[in-house]
């Protein structure tokens, strides 16, 4: 469904016809959502759905959750429908474990460049590090730390002041998360899949037919 934002009052709102006027405010004729703030929107949305479900998932679930949402952006949120729905939701334990091992080839990429990147900047991650009180850890050029960087060291561990290595994501039980997944965690699965199931098609609702991340897949043990 599309989305809408009011210069005035700054909501975003989806609905199916252009409105006349913000549902907040009154404010006539609302512009369409920006690509800034549709993700805001979704974001937002699909990161309130994870913590309702979060307390019920294992560790290991609540890491994962942050990955996927982190590589499935809203504004692919068609594609997104389609993978989750057809290669985990309703796929076999075994084709549900190759996705998955994809998103971790991926995700694990994207850490590597970012602690290339890092290095660049003259700066080197330290084995212990201090939390402040929202987790974020407190050393030497965090602005410079790249997004899945970022994610990598907001993940919870059994040690929170050791900093967090590529170990942390090879450590996640994809097997047991497909095999015998929390009802939570399945339910979060189903709830974003219908928080997103109106997003626009940027290629006319045409859904992709290729198997996707099953290409970026390496064979490894779990």
């Amino acid at each position: 469904m599309p989305l809408y934002a009011c210069p005035r009052c700054h909501n975003i709102f989806p609905s199916p016809d252009k409105p006349s006027a913000c549902p907040e405010c009154s404010h006539k004729y609302p512009l369409v959502a920006s690509d800034v703030e549709f993700n805001t929107f979704y974001t937002s949305k699909l990161t309130r759905l994870r913590e309702g479900h979060a307390p019920a998932m294992t560790m290991d679930e609540r890491n994962w959750t942050l990955i996927l949402l982190f590589l499935n952006k809203p504004k692919m949120s068609f594609y997104t429908s389609h993978l989750l729905r057809n290669y985990v939701l309703e796929a076999t334990p075994e084709l549900c474990l190759d996705t998955y091992k994809g998103f971790r080839w991926e995700f694990t990429r994207r850490v590597k460049q970012d602690r290339i990147a890092l290095q660049l900047e003259g700066y080197k991650e330290s084995r212990l590090l201090m939390r402040r009180e929202d987790g974020t850890p407190l050393v030497k050029g965090w602005d410079s730390y790249g997004p899945a960087l970022r994610l990598l060291y907001s993940f919870e561990a059994t040690d929170p002041h050791k900093a967090p290595n590529l170990g942390n994501i090879n450590r996640i039980d994809l097997a047991q998360i497909a095999g015998a997944p929390t009802e939570a965690y399945r339910q979060f699965l189903s709830d974003w899949l219908e928080a997103v199931k109106d997003v626009p098609s940027p290629m006319g609702r045409i859904l992709p037919e290729a198997k996707p991340l099953l290409k970026l897949m390496k064979s490894d043990d779990t």
